[in-house]
């Protein structure tokens, strides 16, 4: 038992598995099954370091139909199931169960598959085979609102169903993507009747309501949660940031928090030339982009200076021209005082004004 305990932990972690336990529990069991019964299960599940093949590739392979192959399988099914009394299917179902289990009683095929196989194949395969056998386990079809998924029968539709609405109505009234600590909070205000691990434990399986990759949970159609295009992308990775960044930078943690598309890449030169044309986005430094609803305005600093003078309608001290400044632009010092020398008249010891032009 320990050792099937150390599988289960390295996978649950996200590492791989340090062992093949669903692929040697499996194994124990081929001795139940004819050989070709057991050629048939190893292709359909990929147990042989191979691509699962379909009911038709191994029908074709075997000259066999797709329906006979399907009752080969079926059988195999039963023979490891009227095991379910023995080890090691008992341990087997042990920790499937307490998976699911320990995920509120639901878990969508992705995460199950992903704590339970620890990346590998084999392992995924021989977990389906054992999913197959289980009559505590069942399949959840999927929803207008919620993955396909796994559940045990302690599951209650239900619960899910009303904790759903609820989330959904406050998230509406909100208007925004939350942090967790702030969803649950109004959730419970709401009137949710769940402790907090049990409420994100059922909502990570929907599929409208999401959590990004900076923590921040909304509704998944929304550019807060899944942005399509580098522009919103490149948005989002702003706002979470509170800051101008870089468009190398940006472009990075677009790829970094998983914001691209598996196996491709984000170009930092796209990043700057999907910005510098886009009016929410604002150039306030050598290559750095801040969001215009941060208040900074685009235009070269003699333009951002004259805007601050002409709505102040009066001189300004050099000292508070320059901080006015600061906060929409990411400029030196030198740089304003350099521009307000050359493009601004100047008023006593330290003020600055626009300067009136000729016939005006």
């Amino acid at each position: 038992m320990k050792k099937t305990q150390k599988t289960i932990v390295a996978a649950t972690s996200g590492e791989k598995a340090l062992e093949s336990y669903f692929f040697d529990a499996l194994k124990s069991f081929s001795g139940l099954l004819l050989p070709r019964t057991k050629d048939i299960v190893w292709s359909r599940f990929g147990l042989s370091g191979k691509k699962p093949k379909t009911l038709e590739a191994i029908g074709k392979e075997y000259g066999i139909t797709r329906e006979r192959v399907r009752q080969i399988l079926a059988s195999a099914f039963s023979a490891v199931r009227q095991k379910r009394d023995e080890e090691p299917f008992i341990s087997v179902s042990s920790h499937i169960e307490s998976a699911i289990v320990g995920r509120g009683g639901i878990v969508s095929v992705t995460d199950l598959f992903s704590i339970l196989s620890g990346g590998s194949g084999k392992e995924a395969g021989a977990l389906s085979f054992f999913l197959e056998c289980m009559r505590s386990v069942k399949e959840a079809k999927e929803t207008g609102t919620r993955e396909r998924a796994f559940v045990v029968p302690s599951f209650s539709s239900e619960e899910w169903d009303r904790m759903f609405v609820l989330a959904e109505k406050v998230l509406r009234e909100s208007g925004k993507a939350m942090k967790e600590d702030e969803f649950f909070s109004l959730a419970v205000k709401a009137g949710l009747g769940l402790d907090k691990k049990r409420f994100f434990d059922l909502l990570a399986v929907s599929s409208t309501v999401r959590k990004n990759p900076f923590g921040y949970w909304g509704f998944a159609d929304s550019d807060d949660i899944s942005p399509r295009g580098t522009r919103e992308k490149a948005r989002l990775v702003l706002k979470m940031n509170g800051s101008p960044m870089h468009f190398k930078e940006i472009a990075a943690q677009i790829d970094e928090a998983g914001l691209q598309k598996r196996g491709r890449k984000t170009h930092a030169q796209t990043v700057h030339n999907e910005l510098i044309k886009d009016r929410n986005f604002v150039l306030v430094g050598r290559g750095l982009y801040a969001l215009s609803e941060w208040g900074y305005t685009r235009g070269t600093v003699r333009q951002v200076i004259g805007d601050i003078l002409r709505t102040k309608g009066e001189p300004m001290n050099r000292e508070d021209i320059i901080a006015a400044v600061s906060n929409v632009r990411k400029v030196k010092r030198s740089t304003i005082v350099i521009n307000l020398n050359a493009f601004f008249e100047k008023v006593g010891k330290d003020g600055y004004t626009v300067k009136v032009q000729p016939g005006k």
